[in-house]
């Protein structure tokens, strides 16, 4: 199926407007305090990146972005063997970081996607640079997972 940048683009902004209904709605089902703090910024994360896909197809120059995001944390293959759980008021603080994980990967998983299938067109910086953030965002949960599961275990 052939798909445009401007669908394509489309399809980034829905999915970050999903991923961010997601956590907001994940918010009403947590009791955890530190679960609760971890799901708003990552729902703050989907927004930015939400008004990062805006900007690009309202004109913005996507070398101007300014999105040089470096991430030295070494991924510690936690999101490959988790899998996400039925969201339940009594979610734990690993249940929650698992599913991050676990939702961070497959958006990681959509933009290299899209940028293999724009391969060699300006947007490919975009979709390469948002893959990066995810796996950021994937590596630092599981950073977090590491320091307050793994550790307490």
């Amino acid at each position: 199926m052939e798909i445009t940048i401007r669908e394509a683009l489309e399809d980034a902004k829905e999915k970050e407007t999903f991923a961010y209904e997601f956590y907001m709605k994940l918010l009403d089902f947590v009791k955890d305090l530190g679960a609760k703090s971890i799901i708003r910024e990552l729902a703050e994360e989907e927004v930015k990146h939400r008004e990062l896909i805006e900007s690009v197809m309202s004109g913005g120059k996507i070398s101007n972005l300014g999105l040089d995001v470096k991430c030295y944390y070494t991924d510690l293959g936690i999101s490959k063997i988790v899998l996400p759980k039925v969201i339940k008021e009594d979610m734990t603080v690993q249940d929650i970081l698992q599913i991050a994980m676990k939702h961070e990967d497959n958006s990681r998983v959509f933009y290299e996607k899209l940028a293999d299938k724009f391969s060699g067109q300006e947007v490919e910086e975009l979709f390469r640079r948002l893959a990066i953030e995810e796996a950021c965002h994937r590596n630092n949960i599981q950073k977090m997972y590491d320091e307050i599961i793994l550790t307490e275990n």
